[in-house]
């Protein structure tokens, strides 16, 4: 009888200790889980690039999401590949296109929101602040500040 009940104190301890290790672990696997419907290529809006949408870690340790072209529709002009011809920094207007950063900087926000980044967008050379969340259909939905002036738009898979 003693053994039995030696048995069962071994194994309500496990129990326990199993039960605060998953209830430890539950936050960590909330955070790792939350940011990935939104990571992935998208399409833009008007179908002329994609973008590679990544989370990863910023220098100072925290979750930052970015985003660089992986697809043009049109990737060459006059047989060479498109240039950020419209930077408002001329030394960057020779850099091309495909593989160029647009999304940076985002960090996560309250009710599945990406707060704090910038969209470049290389049409006008120029970054512009952003929030950007999933749409309840699904797709990626970019609030972007520009100025006096805001526009939304939406990203398919």
């Amino acid at each position: 009888m003693i053994r039995n009940v030696e048995s069962q104190t071994r194994i309500a301890r496990r129990l326990a200790m199993g039960l605060v290790l998953a209830a430890g672990a539950l936050p960590w696997l909330a955070n790792a889980t939350s940011p990935a419907p939104i990571a992935g290529a998208w399409l833009t809006d008007d179908g002329a690039s994609k973008v590679e949408v990544s989370i990863g870690k910023a220098p100072n340790g925290d979750t930052e999401l970015s985003g660089k072209v992986v697809w043009l529709k049109e990737p060459m002009r006059d047989g060479k590949p498109l240039s950020d011809l419209k930077n408002e920094d001329a030394a960057l207007r020779q850099r091309p296109l495909m593989g160029l950063q647009i999304l940076s900087g985002f960090k996560p926000g309250s009710n599945g929101q990406w707060v704090g980044g910038t969209v470049y967008a290389p049409r006008a050379g120029k970054s512009f602040p952003a929030v950007l969340s999933l749409a309840s259909d699904g797709r990626l939905q970019l609030k972007i500040d520009a100025g006096l002036l805001s526009k939304t738009d939406y990203w398919t898979r």
